[in-house]
């Protein structure tokens, strides 16, 4: 492949790639008012064709997707493994996918709306009026407990606590810098960052790995998804291995977790600093009563709006990498075979001719009219589209409908406004997005 087949775009792949990391939504919108769209980044992974232009979009993702193979496997593949979907092709990835899906929709996600409200108000209730806090440690204390009462199904409270106290320090650990350098992964004697992450996604595995002991023989009578993918079979009648599901129960867990409470943390931090938008979303949820049902909370419009636009201005996965395995021809350009694609869906939020203001937080605007889904892709597009976007959107609805249901919180005084910062592949609000409790909701 020879550079100058490619789009023009920036130069000096150091500086290009810590622009990026730092901040890809103004990386790609400088690059693209510079070089055009779509333009070619250098990063670590090689010269990348970045795009987020709709027409763009549409193409990678209606292409067949044979056309592609992932480009996950630098940043992603130490959490997840090399058996996750997420770095799986051809016939394994549609395999897997089949395997993973139905517990994400229908019934069987609406089955987990009432464990969601219970860690919602369980989660706020230890909280004293006047109190400081940082949303997005809120919301995470709440999303991980629902990864590992919903998706890895303990229950007991003390396992619960060890699950946790495995867990917080392994996605820690794994830090932006080992992230993108591989020279970084070495174990220097057994010391590092590199032994330290090791040390803990070892011990996750552990864990892991005796609930899948305990649990393969009998899922009958379970709802939890990981006894769900025990007993999944493909058509020739063959379940997952214990090395499958323990790269998609990671997969899940880097899926679900910090994505998920992100997302919310952003929606919380922007309604409780514009007065208007709070007013409104109180309103809506007043209506309801003082205890409203999930599935109430799932539908209600207003809420809506506020987690797709806070997913809009916020996208926790700012692009999607392929990489061309046929020559594919993006937006009248031919790119040969082996060429690094990315799907840059924060730039394609960001545009004005989409979105006007795209800065301004305005949750009106998914009332106002329907975006497709080349304008308005928070969980990616196409054959690879997160298989948990439906318990995402509905996991944010009812736990954020249920703390502003029944607590009150408002924007500490003369609080900054929050820059986004990246934590490993996701990337939130910088100072946690700080909050003041306020107390319960009155009678």
């Amino acid at each position: 492949m020879q550079p100058q087949s490619l789009p023009p775009g920036p130069r000096f792949k150091p500086v290009q790639t810590w622009r990026f990391l730092r901040d890809p939504t103004r990386f790609g919108l400088e690059a693209r008012a510079r070089h055009g769209d779509p333009f070619t980044a250098p990063l670590p992974v090689g010269q990348v064709v970045m795009t987020g232009k709709p027409e763009g979009l549409r193409e990678i993702f209606s292409a067949d997707p044979s056309v592609f193979e992932p480009l996950g496997g630098l940043p992603l593949g130490p959490v997840v493994g090399p058996r996750s979907m997420l770095l799986l092709g051809g016939a394994r990835h549609k395999r897997e996918r089949k395997l993973l899906m139905p517990p994400f929709h229908g019934e069987r996600m609406r089955a987990y709306g009432q464990t969601l409200r219970e860690l919602a108000l369980r989660a706020a209730a230890g909280l004293r009026p006047g109190e400081g806090l940082r949303a997005q440690d809120l919301t995470q204390d709440i999303s991980l407990e629902a990864i590992i009462q919903i998706v890895f199904g303990v229950q007991e409270p003390a396992r619960v606590r060890r699950f946790r106290e495995e867990i917080v320090p392994a996605l820690e650990t794994y830090t932006p810098l080992l992230m993108m350098a591989i020279p970084l992964r070495r174990s220097f004697g057994g010391v590092g960052p590199w032994a330290r992450f090791q040390h803990h996604l070892g011990r996750v595995n552990a864990l892991l790995h005796e609930e899948m002991t305990n649990r393969r023989g009998h899922e009958a009578g379970h709802t939890d998804i990981l006894s769900l993918l025990l007993s999944a079979r493909d058509e020739d009648g063959q379940g997952m291995t214990d090395e499958e599901l323990s790269d998609e129960l990671r997969t899940l867990l880097l899926a679900g977790h910090e994505t998920t409470a992100i997302g919310m943390a952003w929606a919380l931090h922007y309604v409780h600093r514009q007065p208007e938008t709070l007013a409104r979303l109180r309103e809506e949820l007043a209506a309801l009563g003082p205890s409203p049902e999930p599935e109430a909370l799932a539908r209600l419009p207003y809420l809506g709006a506020v987690c797709d636009e806070a997913l809009r201005i916020h996208p926790v996965v700012p692009v999607v990498g392929r990489r061309t395995l046929v020559p594919f021809t993006l937006l009248g350009r031919e790119l040969p075979v082996g060429t690094a694609v990315m799907a840059s869906i924060c730039l394609a939020h960001a545009s004005p001719e989409i979105y006007p203001e795209p800065e301004r937080f305005r949750p009106e605007r998914f009332l106002e009219r329907k975006y497709s889904p080349f304008e308005y892709l928070p969980f990616g597009g196409g054959a690879r589209r997160c298989i948990g976007a439906a318990f995402a959107q509905y996991e944010m609805r009812v736990v954020l409908g249920s703390l502003l249901a029944a607590h009150r919180f408002s924007s500490p005084p003369h609080a900054a406004d929050e820059r986004p910062q990246r934590r490993n592949v996701t990337i939130g609000p910088r100072g946690g997005a700080p909050l003041v409790y306020e107390g319960p909701v009155p009678a």
